[in-house]
């Protein structure tokens, strides 16, 4: 979402390209992303091609990047890396505008199911960047118990080690509702009532709530044991910490698309297409894959990536797993109700 931070490196691309000075003359793309959520010299490579400028900025949750787009950021940037279920929401509140689809001539290298996703069917308003699933991350030698169910984080006679909880509204509720036996996308009433009460006592065992960046920079640093995580910034960082382990809960996860979005009011649109289609190139999304540890949804891109990613069931998980796994979905006015339990939560 959903989205991703491998713990380390994180202001070093950002730093560097937002630290350029502007030049007269020069097509720039304003782009913001999860932090180190792309190659540098992917970057460099598509500013070789068209002789234009990528100026990047970042952000660490889908709520202050929604929050920075409404405060008028959307007439700075260009191009946007958004959840799978902010994209509806955006384009009801005129952020974004539909995509011309004609003017991305690599839309069809994406796998049939990305190019009639749920979460923008007929992709409108969106072009999918990558995709996980968010799981259970823990260090292997600092539990003491089994790491398979959400029952690590929810039930005190499972619980494994010091444990952090997500600061991400969607995830972190999901993950209480899937434990509770209810869909991540409910509005009931009852459900989100038990999945606050579960949450406040969670909290209450816990070490606390962080970020995906600063929960696994904690588990590297020995302060917890488990926490929710996304798929590949556990992947990531296990090159920096071998004793990381992600897991799928066996009440089913999250599954979750990053999107591009072209800003309605933003600037260099024509850049921001062409750089959507370079990105659908498979070399180039077999580049940002690999790097990433996420899976493309380039299906062309496939074959170009290592064989032990290609194999490894945690990143394309096999169909039958993903069968028991749902998208968070645009809820509408509903995501009212998540805010309230949010809040009453982060309060209690």
């Amino acid at each position: 979402m959903m989205g991703k931070a491998p713990p380390l490196l994180l202001l070093g691309l950002a730093l560097l390209l937002s630290a350029c000075p502007r030049q007269q003359g020069v097509e720039t793309l304003y782009f913001l992303n999860w932090a180190d959520y792309i190659p540098e010299e992917l970057v460099r490579k598509f500013e070789r091609e068209t002789g234009a400028r990528v100026v990047l900025d970042t952000f660490e949750s889908p709520e202050a990047m929604l929050a920075k787009l409404k405060a008028g950021a959307d007439r700075e940037f260009s191009l946007v890396v958004a959840p799978d279920y902010y994209v509806l929401q955006m384009a009801r509140e005129g952020l974004i505008a539909p995509l011309d689809r004609d003017r991305l001539r690599n839309l069809a290298n994406l796998d049939p199911f990305f190019q009639d996703p749920p979460y923008d069917p007929g992709l409108q308003y969106s072009v999918p960047y990558l995709w996980g699933t968010t799981g259970l991350a823990y260090r292997e030698d600092l539990v003491q118990g089994p790491v398979d169910s959400y029952a690590v984080l929810f039930d005190p006679e499972a619980q494994v080690g010091p444990f952090l909880l997500l600061d991400e509204m969607r995830e972190t509720i999901g993950a209480a509702l899937r434990y509770l036996g209810y869909s991540v996308n409910t509005t009931d009433p009852e459900a989100l009532e038990r999945a606050k009460e579960l949450l406040i006592a969670a909290k209450a065992r816990s070490v606390g709530f962080a970020g995906g960046v600063e929960a696994l920079n904690r588990l590297m640093g020995g302060d917890a044991a488990v926490t929710l995580a996304y798929s590949g910034d556990v992947f990531q960082a296990q090159g920096e910490d071998p004793r990381l382990r992600y897991v799928l809960p066996k009440e089913g996860g999250t599954l979750w698309t990053d999107a591009l979005v072209i800003l309605a009011r933003g600037p260099a649109q024509d850049l921001a297409y062409r750089f959507i289609d370079f990105l659908l190139e498979p070399e180039n999304a077999a580049e940002l894959a690999a790097y990433t540890r996420y899976a493309t949804p380039v299906a062309l891109a496939l074959p170009l990536l290592p064989e032990e990613m290609r194999q490894d069931p945690t990143i394309f998980p096999p169909e039958e797993v993903r069968a028991g796994m749902e998208y968070l979905e645009d809820l509408g006015p509903d995501i009212a109700l998540y805010d309230r339990v949010w809040t009453e939560v982060k309060a209690r």
